[in-house]
């Protein structure tokens, strides 16, 4: 799998999924650009990719990144739509407005305007690929998760959405699901009073494969459903979870 010549944008790229994702790109030759949002240091972002700022919820952010990335490398092939919050352990019947709206607008807003502008640079320069992030739980509903779980399962629909909008452009659009991945952001399902070794034998649990994720295990999956030569995927929402959604 190459990736020479192809000008990836990577949103949330300097979380757990999101590095390991820009060094996946970069190892296959990929011109990387990184983006996360504004206040947040690229201390670990690897020399060979490029960084810029970008508030995902931001209309006119996502167009002049995207207008500056094609006046420089003149196109942009492929969007990876990490950039995403989550906020467990909030009981339904607690959720504020606020907390509702600031996942809805980064975790669908801003994939939604990622798709769109996107799409629009990608139509002029004969086509790309968009990978949109959603997660297992939009399927497994979680009552104290629920801006995060509502958010994600729209991300879904999006995804297919902007999949069937695109294919005239030939730009393909699908949509990675991750399930429980051992980064730092796990670590927000950590409950008051539960040890971490109790939290990870009960993640363990719901995956039948036996074990967590890993970063790579995304990388992978993204990976392949960016591949040009996997030209007639589009509108696939591909689990990338260790057989949780199936029990």
């Amino acid at each position: 799998m190459s990736f020479e010549h192809q000008t990836v944008l990577i949103t949330g790229g300097l979380g757990g999924i999101g590095g390991e994702v820009t060094r996946f790109f970069l190892a296959r030759g990929a011109r990387v650009i990184v983006s996360d949002r504004p206040g947040v240091e690229p201390s670990a972002l690897p020399e060979q990719a490029s960084f810029a700022t970008l508030d995902v919820t931001s209309e006119p952010g996502w167009t002049t990144l995207v207008e500056n990335i094609v006046a420089k490398h003149e196109k942009l092939d492929i969007l990876i739509n990490i950039a995403g919050v989550f906020t467990p352990g909030i009981p339904f019947e607690e959720m504020s407005l606020v907390t509702w709206r600031l996942h809805m607008d980064v975790n669908l807003d801003g994939s939604f305007l990622g798709c769109r502008v996107a799409m629009a640079a990608m139509a002029k320069t004969g086509g790309g690929a968009i990978v949109n992030f959603s997660s297992g739980l939009a399927h497994i509903m979680l009552a104290d998760a629920a801006a995060y779980c509502v958010s994600k399962a729209a991300v879904l629909a999006l995804t297919r959405l902007a999949a069937k909008a695109g294919g005239k452009h030939r730009v393909r659009v699908n949509a990675v699901l991750p399930g429980a991945i051992e980064t730092p952001m796990l670590w927000g399902n950590l409950r008051e009073g539960q040890a971490p070794q109790e939290l990870i034998d009960m993640l363990v649990k719901q995956h039948p494969i036996g074990r967590l994720g890993q970063p790579a295990d995304v990388a992978a999956a993204v990976g392949f459903l960016a591949d040009p030569a996997n030209s007639f995927i589009t509108g696939a929402l591909l689990a990338v979870d260790g057989g949780q959604l199936v029990g």
